[in-house]
């Protein structure tokens, strides 16, 4: 049976808005830097991945909330015809070609795939069809596990991803300090980390 080619959604905080937890360590230019530099690898990693259709979803103002415009993002990719959504998040420095093959290719055994982030959140959610799951982000509980329960409540047994390049997000000043550390493209941050 073919694979069916999601469109791949990447939620985005506004730019002045993005990576707060960092304000520690980095300042409001500095933090607008570092996400679209991060944003811009994501989705660089989804053109190579062969995903021919993929999308931002930005929360317009002050008044973003992330479980609103994923789904307003899954309904509209939804009604424009898409079988699968790819919902990935921004902030995915280490994010690879292979993480993204091992999504689709994990949405063949279950039509919800969750990739566990290190801290126990979702960073990539591979769902069948779009809006096939209520999103449960930001909730101060572990998204992964809540993601799950919401599928198996819905029947659906998750498959559920934990790879580096899809677990290892940037949120604290330790995880900067990390990147930096790792990966020359990120060094301009290390006076900072």
């Amino acid at each position: 049976m073919p694979v069916a080619v999601p469109v791949a959604v990447v939620p985005m905080k506004s730019l002045p808005l993005a990576k707060g937890r960092l304000a520690p360590v980095l300042d409001a230019a500095g933090r607008r830097a570092l996400a679209q530099r991060m944003l811009d690898h994501v989705l660089d990693t989804l053109r190579q991945a062969g995903l021919p259709s993929i999308r931002v979803a930005s929360g317009a103002g002050n008044d973003s909330d992330l479980n609103r415009d994923v789904t307003a993002a899954a309904r509209a990719v939804q009604a424009d015809g898409a079988v699968d959504l790819l919902l990935v998040m921004a902030d995915l420095p280490y994010l690879s070609v292979a993480d993204i093959q091992a999504l689709i290719e994990a949405g063949q055994r279950s039509p919800i795939v969750i990739a566990e982030a290190k801290d126990g959140g979702t960073n990539a959610l591979l769902l069948r069809p779009p809006t096939v799951l209520e999103f449960t982000f930001a909730t101060n509980r572990p998204s992964a596990a809540l993601h799950g329960e919401r599928a198996r409540a819905a029947g659906i047994e998750p498959v559920v991803v934990r790879r580096p390049g899809l677990a290892r997000d940037i949120d604290t000043p330790a995880d900067l300090a990390q990147l930096v550390s790792d990966h020359p493209a990120y060094h301009v941050f290390r006076h900072v980390a």
